[in-house]
């Protein structure tokens, strides 16, 4: 039996004018026409659309075996180079080995310090009625936690420019994979000429930072050092660049997202807000949270969990298949790239009770119980899950706690934002909230 077609009637170029306009509308309409798998019908790849965890677990638990990241991640490494994010087979089980020690909860217990300072250090700025774009500010806010915890380096321009390229190069990325026509990068196209200068001045930067560490005496115990003792700075700065960019790209741009929704929807939800700060105003320094178990922050955990599945900043993942397989009873061919969108997973109306529905109380440990194993991936699933889940997790909470304490957060932007379905999953229109003294 083939595959069923998204939209036949149509040539791919009309459909592919229409996935560029709205990926996400693109794909939700296809599911529901063409049921899951479903081929996209677009020129630039054979792109197969799932929305069942079923299907997500074959294709998960066969990862190793049977798919590898798509083609677009070759795009992602232009920017990335061949770090964890980008890099297969052995090569990734080492750097995945490297890595791993640093994001036991062992270890992150020592962060936690770290990221309170900064929330603390950023809300002490923040003046009674204040508004704020979230977007931006919760970018800068994460990547100021990052700086100050993984990587134990202080520099204004870094997180200032970082900010700025990480806007660019989603943008830059996500254009070369949609589009079925690209210019080679030598051709000096404006897009091209951008990313050269991101580029370059992304090396100076990461070269100061590298700089910085071999001139300090003192031992400092966090990734960078890690990365300088497995790879030496003089004749493998590449591959440190490399591990530093996905952290600082990947790392920051998901938690920043996911504060961004989070403080979106407690804006518009105001009964569920009451419900946060009723469970966060006892908490009148660190030592009053036990993150291990998030023992006093219940509730909150469970509105984290929700916003991640309303809107999950790693909304897609795309997978290459190396050999035949079936999947959903039909045979995926080599070289056919799965697309599991999460963001349709976690509205799939068969294993979500009114999805639409912003609910926290469906995260209780006894619903919680009666899920499926995939379908809900807020950090992936299968081999690959994030190594940075617990960060995240922790960071999110922590910032979350301290800002609903301190203020009430207040809704400017509409509840329905549309998006700009990146890599990550983007508000297309600028978010704002106001923030009102507590």
């Amino acid at each position: 039996m083939s595959l069923p077609k998204a939209f036949p009637d149509q040539g791919i170029f009309k459909n592919l004018k229409i996935f560029q306009l709205d990926p996400i509308g693109y794909m939700e309409k296809a599911i529901r026409k063409g049921g899951s798998p479903v081929d996209l019908h677009l020129p630039m790849g054979d792109f197969v659309l799932l929305n069942d965890p079923n299907q997500f677990s074959e294709v998960f638990l066969n990862e190793r075996e049977n798919y590898q990241k798509s083609r677009g991640y070759k795009e992602i490494a232009h920017v990335l180079g061949n770090g964890l994010l980008t890099a297969e087979g052995e090569e990734w089980h080492l750097q995945r080995k490297m890595l791993q020690p640093s994001f036991h909860k062992t270890e992150l217990r020592k962060l936690i310090p770290a990221i309170w300072h900064t929330g603390e250090h950023y809300l002490e700025s923040i003046k009674n009625g204040q508004s704020l774009r979230l977007d931006t500010e919760m970018s800068g806010l994460t990547l100021t936690v990052l700086m100050n915890s993984l990587i134990h380096y202080q520099h204004e321009e870094l997180i200032q420019k970082m900010g700025q390229h990480i806007v660019f190069s989603q943008e830059f990325i996500v254009n070369r994979i949609r589009t079925p026509f690209k210019w080679p990068l030598w051709i000096p196209t404006r897009d091209n000429k951008g990313y050269h200068q991101m580029m370059r001045e992304t090396n100076e930067l990461i070269q100061q930072c590298v700089d910085s560490r071999k001139a300090d005496p003192n031992k400092i115990e966090d990734i960078l050092t890690v990365l300088m003792e497995q790879y030496d700075p003089e004749r493998e700065f590449v591959q440190i660049r490399n591990q530093l960019l996905t952290l600082l790209i990947a790392g920051h741009e998901t938690s920043a997202i996911a504060l961004t929704w989070t403080m979106h929807l407690l804006g518009h939800h105001p009964e569920i807000q009451r419900k946060v700060f009723e469970e966060v105003k006892k908490i009148q320094a660190l030592a009053d949270i036990d993150l291990m178990n998030y023992t006093g922050l219940e509730y909150t955990h469970k509105v984290i969990k929700e916003s991640l599945r309303y809107y999950p900043p790693i909304w897609n993942v795309v997978r290459r298949a190396i050999k035949p397989h079936r999947v959903g009873g039909f045979e995926i061919q080599k070289g056919k790239q799965l697309m599991l969108n999460v963001y349709l997973l976690h509205r799939n109306e068969q294993y979500w009770e009114r999805p639409e529905v912003f609910d926290p109380e469906r995260f209780t440990h006894e619903k919680m119980r009666e899920f499926h194993k995939f379908q809900y991936l807020p950090f992936g699933g299968g081999g690959r899950f994030c190594i940075g889940n617990n960060f995240a997790m922790y960071e999110i909470l922590l910032l979350l706690t301290q800002f609903v304490r301190s203020f009430e957060i207040k809704s400017l932007s509409p509840e329905k934002v549309p998006f700009n379905p990146l890599l990550t999953l983007r508000p297309k229109e600028t978010i704002e909230v106001k923030l009102i003294k507590r």
